[in-house]
């Protein structure tokens, strides 16, 4: 089962799943892998515990930085406002 998974470059649930549909006979310590753990959701960042002066603008090394996002761990994705290309106002 080890041999599959890291020869495939899967995971033991992965090579399992695979074994079997191929009919292959696996022994009974093989059953550890036939169901797969349920996954953990990843933890939401507040907005109320970020203390920021606008919604989608912070302060990021001493520059503006706008957030497009959070990552699940929290980090905030985005670019720097000197990297922007300059806007041009219609109006």
């Amino acid at each position: 089962m080890r041999h599959y998974a890291k020869w495939y470059g899967v995971d033991e649930y992965t090579a399992y799943d695979d074994l079997t549909a191929l009919g292959f006979a696996l022994p009974e310590s093989a059953q550890q892998w036939a169901q797969r753990p349920s996954t953990t959701p990843c933890r939401t960042v507040g907005r109320a515990t970020r203390p920021v002066h606008d919604e989608w603008w912070i302060m990021l090394d001493g520059r503006p930085f706008f957030v497009a996002g959070y990552t699940c761990g929290g980090a905030p994705y985005g670019t720097f406002a000197d990297e922007m290309p300059p806007y041009d106002d219609p109006r």
